[in-house]
């Protein structure tokens, strides 16, 4: 029997420290496992392509996400037994600060098209299909998203108007709960950032206790080294401001690196 694991998100739910931990502990886990991660999927324009069919929602941008997804499956090398784990938050569609009009309600249609390119490469095999989801309670979640945008976009709302703005989405737990009710066949499951960071892995967790490894090889596994730390209030303010001034897109990306450099370097310093 094949097992397969997709992690589709959400955003700023510990993803990142999901993904390095499986990275970090890919070679106990590709005996078992083949691994898909966003350097791969980013890479090759398959996020783009979810993203895409997020926002535009056509039969052509689903077709293009269901090609691109088989061609990857069609290149990896599954041996006669090894599973699959995948774990990309694009998977689920742009994130929702990005994509204010439709949010995650893609999240259901990609994830029945990823499943039906799952079940055509093994087609004739068994396989047990499981969807992960991390999740967060709703306040730390906006505001991270808001955070990240100060970061990478020329984000110019304050965390208030920002959040008032996202007030329509719907909680994420109904991105499960759709998820379960479009694939009735496949088991769906979700863990809570907030818990997760209470256990021996984090947000890596999930997967340790999916690969029920030897304990032998489970007492090897690492912590995940990477996680996306939290800036200070004042920097966020600093990025603000930077956003809402006149400085032209080179000067502003310049500016906001330096920033987020020293910040990290000083939380680096506090460790």
């Amino acid at each position: 029997m094949r097992r397969i694991l997709l992690h589709l998100g959400l955003h700023k739910t510990g993803t990142t420290a999901a993904q390095s931990f499986l990275y970090e502990n890919r070679e106990l886990i590709w005996p078992h496992f083949a691994l898909v991660l966003p350097y791969r999927t980013r890479k090759s324009g398959l996020s783009r392509a979810a993203t895409n069919h997020s926002v535009y929602g056509t039969v052509g941008t689903l077709s293009e996400f269901g090609t691109q997804v088989r061609g990857l499956l069609d290149s990896i090398d599954f041996g006669d037994k090894r599973g699959l784990i995948v774990s990309e938050e694009n998977f689920a569609g742009l994130r929702p600060s990005r994509n204010t009009e439709n949010g995650y309600a893609a999240a259901p249609e990609l994830a029945a098209c990823l499943v039906d390119a799952i079940r055509h490469r093994f087609s004739g095999q068994v396989v047990e299909i499981t969807i992960y989801l991390s999740l967060r309670q709703r306040g730390g979640w906006l505001r991270s998203l808001w955070a990240h945008d100060l970061e990478r976009i020329r984000q110019v709302h304050d965390f208030e108007a920002f959040r008032s703005n996202l007030d329509h989405l719907p909680p994420l737990q109904d991105t499960v709960d759709q998820i379960r009710e479009r694939l009735p066949s496949v088991t769906v499951t979700a863990e809570w950032l907030e818990e997760l960071q209470l256990r021996r892995y984090g947000p890596g967790t999930p997967f340790a206790e999916y690969l029920d490894l030897p304990r032998d090889k489970a007492k090897v596994l690492v912590q995940p080294s990477k996680a996306n730390s939290r800036l200070p209030e004042d920097i966020l303010a600093e990025l603000l401001d930077l956003n809402r001034s006149r400085l032209d897109e080179a000067a502003l990306l310049e500016q906001k690196k330096a920033i987020i450099e020293r910040a990290k370097g000083a939380l680096i310093g506090t460790t």
